[in-house]
Order: C-alpha cells, then structure tokens, then sequence
C-alpha cells in the first residue's frame, strides 16, 4: 500500500511532443521506481554518519568525539557520487542501447522550464537520464524519454552551477547551456552521472564544460568568418 501512494505521488506523468530539436515521448527505464532506487543509495551514505555519531557517545568526551564524525563524513562524501546513485545512473542507461560515441557522456538532464512537476520533480532534479554526444553542428542528448538536439550556433551562453545541498556542494557543477530558437525552451542543465568517485566527478565535469564550450566557439568562429 505505502509502495502504491510513494510510486503514485512521484509518478512520471505521460508526454508526447515532437519538434524539430525536441522529442518528449512516456518515460521506459526512468520511472518512479528507478527514482525510488536512486534515491535510496543515499542511505549508503548517511548510515556511516549515523554509526560514528552513535560511537561517540558511547565513548568517553574528547577530541574522538569531534574527530570520529567528522572523518566519517569526509570518507563518505569521497565516495559522494556512489552515494547518489550513479551505478544505477549508468545500468538504466546502458539498458537503453543508445547510440554512443568515445567522447560522449552519460548524464542527467533538465529543462527549463521543467517538464517534470509536483513530488516527482522534488525527490528527483532530473526530467531525464541519457547519453550526451556531439557532431560538428550540434549536440545530441539521448534520454530515456527526450531526444534534444541544440545546434552550436543557437547556445548563447554556457555557465556553472553548483548542485547545492543535494550534492553536499561538492559534487561536480552542473552546466547550464542557454539556448535560443527552441520553443518553450530556455535553458538545458546537464550533470555528469558516470562517476563513482568525488575526484573522477570534478574530472568529467570540467571534460564536459570545456568540450560544450569548444563546440560554441567553434561555431561563432565559423559565423565570423563567414560574415568577413
């Protein structure tokens, strides 16, 4: 019973649109109870954090008290990614047997506006899980339920954001990709989900970021030189 109203309350509403960059079709393999799973990696994380906390106080008042957690988060937050589902992250996207490339990256997608809405947006920032390549015009995110595609020449802007509390403000940035001439779309947030280790996460997204930014300035090279 507790299972049905959870998997009702988060449940991915069914969406068709079709245009000429965007493709938003009912989720497959990112459904309320993937995100169900997801989110209990968590407890991976907190339990450690839980145990050293109840250790201390079963030891006598000193300097232990404060060091024994506050290692215990360090070493948790080391293994942050782990913590955040991202094993489960690259099975349902692997399950998928979408096209990819050597130089693409498994990520997380979302919209702005959001397509996703209500609990389902809150328990999960995602609107979808896919693959991210590129070509020479544009990129292509492969996702569960959207196919995007946003040539290099309509991205205006490419910043980063950090994740917030959600990622203990450590995990790697998310890069928000401002866009123009896609309708009902502002901006796109990727998140790389691939890592397991916090280093390797800061890694790919600074991968990420500079190849995303070298597609942009490729493409405003080219108009330049046209236009001369």
């Amino acid at each position: 019973m507790i299972w049905r109203d959870f998997c009702g309350l988060v449940a991915v509403h069914e969406a068709s649109l079709t245009g000429e960059n965007v493709e938003i079709t009912s989720p497959r393999a990112f459904t309320s109870g993937a995100i169900f799973v997801i989110a209990g990696c968590g407890v991976l994380l907190v339990a450690p954090v839980l145990a050293s906390l109840l250790a201390v106080t079963l030891i006598k008042l000193g300097m232990l008290t404060v060091l024994i957690p506050l290692l215990t988060m360090a070493v948790t937050a080391y293994f942050l990614p782990f913590g955040l589902g991202n094993p489960v992250v690259k099975r349902l996207v692997h399950s998928r047997k979408l096209d990819v490339g050597d130089d693409g990256f498994i990520v997380q997608m979302s919209l702005s506006p959001r397509i996703r809405s209500g609990l389902r947006a809150l328990v999960e920032d995602a609107d979808d899980l896919g693959y991210l390549s590129f070509t020479d015009s544009e990129l292509i995110f492969q996702g569960d339920s959207v196919r995007l595609r946003i040539p290099w020449r309509q991205i205006s802007a490419v910043r980063p954001q950090n994740i917030g509390w959600r990622g203990r403000y450590l995990y790697g940035s998310r890069i928000i990709i401002s866009v123009t001439g896609i309708p009902n779309v502002d901006a796109v947030a990727f998140s790389e989900r691939s890592s397991l280790l916090l280093p390797t996460s800061k890694r790919i997204t600074k991968k990420l970021r500079e190849r995303i930014c070298a597609g942009k300035d490729s493409a405003r090279t080219e108009e330049k030189s046209r236009a001369t």
